[in-house]
């Protein structure tokens, strides 16, 4: 088994390496059947490849390790199809555990469970690829409707609305840059009807299927919640709230129980912790390794033992994206170039990594003159067009959505090695407090795993 997730490895990253101008060891993501967006994709495809599309463009194709052109992949990932029918899936989502990171703790004997899970000839177990930004908003919106970032419109946590005239922070729902941290009203910002796509649960939906989310229950019908699962049921009678990750998987455990000889289903599960953990402590501190052995111990003893030979139940066990350590020594405060500042109508949104900048007409020349005079060490500069045709939001050279396109900006600042990018918005003292970061296209933030596991 290490042998085929090696060469998948290395044939991904060379099919997916970006130019060394996109800053070190920059990963392309992948839309046409390596990437997040494509995992997802499984589900339907193997449930009900009847499902209405209900958008005149098609979601993204399903993940295919095909394309890395590897025999031993190729033959492996056939082999592991052609184990039974699959009747029940789980898409685990486990935010903020990259695959360099879940491929160290393996090695460090930290996880033996999930260890176990991956190295079976139950499994089938390779790198993919996060989308762009590398951030959770993006992902679990690409992860909820099998769509890229260029379709979808949620591109990154602050985004610029230009119906608004606002900067929105799309984690809370809420203005970047006000007293408060109320959320929007209906009336001014409507979850239910702001992504354009529609979501993978609304689809298996009508085609039959049995669907399920199983989630922290404080995100039960918040405005993430709602915008990634509009119209479904799987949002509303169809969400279980739980307290822990471990009080999670034992009512994944009890509702997969209940599923057998019934018909299809699919369940969604979020587990927010490890992500958490990372972006206070750092990546693989000490604190991240207790985290996840914990999560480890409870997957072993609610679904790998319990569930041990339930053939037509497989596991999607992924990421949302990776993260890297960072220090405030690498943090550039746009405040210290104020020439820049000044030809932005409206501060830098995006990510702390992946900076989006809205420029005052005909200031694009200048702005890129600049950046490659001042900031080249730190930073590289890329434009719109050239992030279209880099396939940075959607696949290579295909039009951005209407929404995408308003907020994405006109330039977009891509960190060189560790670097990330801030903005002083208040008279609050300057402060970078994060151990852990992601948000960019470096392998750590890029890599996530994919397991497909079979009981």
């Amino acid at each position: 088994m290490s042998q085929i997730f090696a060469t998948a490895e290395e044939r991904l990253l060379t099919q997916q390496a970006l130019p060394e101008t996109f800053g070190f060891e920059a990963i392309q993501p992948s839309y046409e059947g390596l990437g997040l967006g494509n995992i997802t994709a499984l589900a339907s495809h193997w449930l009900c490849p009847e499902a209405p599309i209900l958008r005149e463009q098609p979601p993204l194709s399903p993940f295919n390790p095909h394309l890395l052109g590897a025999k031993v992949v190729t033959e492996a990932w056939e082999n592991w199809l052609h184990q039974g029918a699959i009747n029940h899936v789980v898409l685990l989502i486990a935010d903020g555990l990259g695959y360099d990171q879940l491929i160290t703790l393996m090695d460090h004997n930290d996880i033996p469970g999930l260890t176990s899970a991956c190295r079976s000839p139950q499994a089938f177990f390779m790198p993919a690829t996060s989308v762009y930004p590398s951030t959770t908003v993006t992902a679990l919106t690409s992860a909820a409707t099998a769509y890229a970032p260029a379709q979808h419109g949620i591109i990154g946590t602050n985004l610029y609305l230009r119906e608004l005239g606002s900067i929105v922070n799309f984690i809370g729902f809420c203005p970047t840059i006000a007293p408060t941290h109320t959320p929007y009203l209906d009336t001014q910002l409507n979850p239910d009807t702001l992504i354009p796509v529609p979501n993978q649960y609304l689809r298996m939906e009508k085609a039959g299927i049995d669907v399920g989310i199983i989630n922290l229950q404080y995100f039960k019908q918040t405005s993430i919640s709602r915008f990634t699962t509009a119209d479904s049921q799987a949002g509303t009678s169809g969400f279980r709230g739980y307290l822990t990750p471990a009080d999670g998987l034992a009512q994944l455990r009890q509702r997969l129980q209940s599923t057998e000889n019934q018909g299809k289903s699919f369940t969604f599960m979020y587990i927010p912790n490890l992500d958490s953990s990372a972006h206070r402590y750092g990546p693989l501190s000490t604190s991240y390794r207790a985290e996840i052995a914990a999560l480890d111990f409870a997957i072993q003893r609610e679904l790998l033992e319990p569930l041990r030979g339930r053939r037509d139940v497989v596991l999607l066990f992924t990421a949302d994206h990776g993260q890297r350590p960072t220090s405030g020594e690498k943090t550039l405060w746009l405040n210290d170039h104020p020439t820049l500042t000044q030809m932005l109508f409206a501060p830098v949104t995006g990510e702390s990594r992946s900076r989006f900048l809205h420029l005052k007409h005909g200031m694009e020349t200048v702005a890129i003159d600049y950046i490659e005079t001042n900031l080249t060490e730190q930073f590289t500069v890329i434009t719109k067009q050239q992030a279209i045709a880099s396939g940075l939001l959607g696949p290579a050279n295909q039009p951005l959505g209407v929404e995408c396109s308003d907020r994405l900006g006109d330039l977009i600042l891509i960190p060189r090695h560790d670097w990330v990018c801030r903005q002083q918005l208040t008279s609050e003292e300057r402060r970078s407090t994060l151990a852990g970061i992601h948000g960019g296209l470096s392998r750590a933030e890029m890599l996530i795993p994919f397991l497909a596991y079979r009981f």
